[in-house]
């Protein structure tokens, strides 16, 4: 069938009547069934989320009683969500604005059945820096039933919800942290906030969850005032962001007693992080630390230089390999002149920017260069599958 101005007035006097709680059990589940095949394809995609009238009808039937149609609601929304334009649209269109805001209320309810589908809904809408900002001011606004000590709270409670994993609940934190207003309540010294999401930074039962954790504490290493805290005793966020780069190599003496006490002599079978995207992350959030002088020296003094050098030695991944390097290099490197300590504050020219923007690309077909010959001679290893990510 033709997706064109014929076949949308066809189906909204054909089918949309009975994208309707009111509707016919039967033709109800017909009719969202239909639309779910065709979000199959972007062409589909596009279709639907035109206009007012399908997204609404869709919406209303979440809430549907017959359980087979709201789980198809849910994810024909799943599916539409994956377009920018329409997750905008779902942010920001009078008849569904609330509707995200409302579905993650209901997914802190330890008894909604469709709170991972839910999850999914919104950590893909909230991935657009401009619809995290607008569901982040809807979460702060005064009479808003969600919170961030309750998101947090859920997320860590692993079986809170028996009907769901509530791991997608991980990227929607991390969504949320792009925005400085969530960032700085999650660092707030009198909530305790971020001290409950240090364990799940290696959490082995989702790679998915343990992803949202490590991007919201990436995130976080934004909020450059924070630093000396994240620092501390009170958080050591750089114990945190180090164990899961580490190895069971050896170190001599006076490299081991410089290391924080919880990267002293690991067993010489400790794993490093399994998934090379998140390696990248915890190599770009202590990146993210060094931006400010007191943390760069602070770091350099807690030795982690030998810990980064025995990862970029056994680093396959040439993006990880890249990040590693940098950092390293950033390490090993003398302290900038005076007024150029906070680098953060340094004003880079264009010209610059795009000189170092090249030698990155070039390191990087480099890394994928020898990463190429040497899986020729020794085979590629199978990829590591997250089973319990699954639905």
């Amino acid at each position: 069938m033709a997706l064109d101005q014929t076949t949308k007035q066809h189906l909204e006097k054909e089918l949309l009547p009975y994208l309707n709680p009111k509707a016919r059990a039967d033709v109800k589940s017909i009719a969202i069934r239909y639309f779910l095949e065709m979000t199959g394809s972007k062409e589909g995609r596009n279709f639907i989320g035109e206009g007012n009238v399908f997204l609404p009808a869709i919406i209303s039937l979440t809430t549907d009683s017959q359980q087979d149609a709201a789980k198809d609601a849910f994810l024909t929304l799943i599916n539409l969500t994956a377009e920018d334009k329409i997750s905008w649209k779902l942010m920001n269109t009078n008849s569904t604005s609330s509707f995200i805001l409302d579905t993650l209320h209901n997914i802190l309810k330890p008894d909604f059945i469709y709170a991972d589908e839910a999850s999914s809904i919104i950590s893909n809408v909230t991935r657009m820096p401009a619809c995290a900002k607008r569901l982040a001011e809807q979460i702060l606004a005064e009479n808003s039933q969600v919170t961030m000590e309750k998101i947090v709270h859920v997320l860590c409670q692993v079986n809170f919800n028996k009907n769901a994993n509530l791991h997608y609940l991980g990227l929607i934190l991390s969504n949320l942290t792009q925005v400085s207003e969530i960032r700085k309540i999650i660092m707030d010294k009198n909530r305790c906030i971020i001290q409950k999401l240090l364990p799940f930074i290696d959490f082995a039962g989702s790679k998915t969850r343990r992803g949202g954790i490590i991007g919201t504490l990436k995130n976080c290493c934004f909020e450059y005032d924070h630093h000396q805290w994240l620092l501390s005793d009170d958080v050591d966020i750089l114990s945190r962001l180090l164990l899961p780069l580490s190895g069971g190599e050896e170190f001599d003496e006076d490299d081991m007693d410089k290391l924080p006490v919880d990267l002293q002599y690991l067993p010489p079978d400790k794993k490093r992080e399994e998934d090379p995207d998140l390696r990248t992350m915890l190599l770009e959030a202590i990146f993210q630390l060094c931006a400010t002088k007191q943390a760069r020296l602070y770091i350099k003094e807690k030795n982690a230089y030998v810990i980064l050098r025995e990862l970029h030695k056994w680093e396959r991944d040439p993006k990880a390999k890249l990040a590693c390097q940098k950092l390293c290099e950033l390490l090993i490197s003398d302290e900038p002149d005076e007024g150029m300590e906070e680098l953060h504050a340094v004003d880079v020219p264009e010209d610059l920017q795009q000189k170092f923007e090249q030698l990155d690309k070039e390191l990087l077909d480099d890394f994928s260069a020898e990463e190429r010959e040497t899986s020729s001679h020794a085979g590629e290893n199978p990829p590591i599958q997250d089973t319990n990510d699954k639905h």
